[in-house]
């Protein structure tokens, strides 16, 4: 039984639930969580799969809420091949200006979701790891400083930036087990807030996504390329 947990699946029209329909196709058991997992899609999703998908109500910034989802896949599997950390949060108070009203208090709970909660996760679930296994955090553009054209986004960029930085010390610890840890910028999405001229639809951002986890580039300590990538692979600036 291959298995995949995945985060953040609340939108309907979002990149959680492309990447839930994306892995049941694929033939995955797929544990799925939300902070409310009582999603009108997410229940007709359980109807159409049945037992091979799971839907767990979870909210990353709480350890507790970390610890029982990882007992609850447990109980299913004693393994876990794929973590996908896809939950995501950004304040517009936080985002704005240095110099026109940025709230930096508001810019907290993005760092707790965005990089945080990732290490949270793999920490949690790191006894259901093996050789092969994967934890992929959905990053983001925004987090690239080499590639920077913003003179705002502070909240949201610094937080994924700190994500950025947080999955290449994690591979370079977990990838001695056979750990392989990712962090993938999937495209500009035509979900909310993305206007509808956004590049990809969330399928196609899942099929991408899916591949690259499936083949990613080789890891190379010197310079440590090989984590930080775009949906399709390609490497992106730190």
């Amino acid at each position: 039984m291959k298995t995949v947990f995945i985060t953040g699946v609340k939108r309907e029209m979002g990149l959680g639930n492309a990447l839930i329909r994306r892995y049941l196709s694929e033939g995955y058991t797929v544990f799925a969580s939300a902070r409310d997992t009582r999603q009108e899609h997410l229940n007709l999703l359980k109807k159409e799969w049945g037992d091979v998908l799971h839907l767990i109500p979870m909210d990353v910034t709480k350890i507790d809420d970390v610890k029982s989802a990882v007992k609850a896949v447990s109980e299913v599997s004693p393994k876990l091949d794929i973590l996908i950390s896809n939950a995501t949060a950004a304040s517009a108070l936080g985002n704005k200006p240095v110099d026109d009203g940025m709230d930096i208090e508001e810019s907290l709970n993005s760092y707790d979701v965005n990089a945080l909660g990732f290490i949270r996760l793999v920490q949690q679930f790191l006894d259901m790891f093996s050789d092969g296994s994967s934890a992929v955090a959905i990053s983001s553009e925004a987090g690239s400083m080499g590639d920077c054209w913003r003179d705002d986004g502070i909240d949201y960029g610094m937080a994924k930036a700190a994500l950025n930085f947080a999955c290449v010390t994690l591979q370079r610890r977990l990838g001695k087990r056979g750990i392989r840890v990712l962090s993938i910028h999937p495209g500009w999405v035509q979900t909310r807030p993305a206007p509808p001229k956004a590049d990809l639809t969330p399928d196609e951002s899942a099929a991408f996504v899916y591949k690259t986890i499936a083949s990613p580039p080789q890891f190379n300590e010197k310079g440590n390329t090989g984590v930080y990538m775009n949906y399709d692979g390609t490497p992106k600036a730190f």
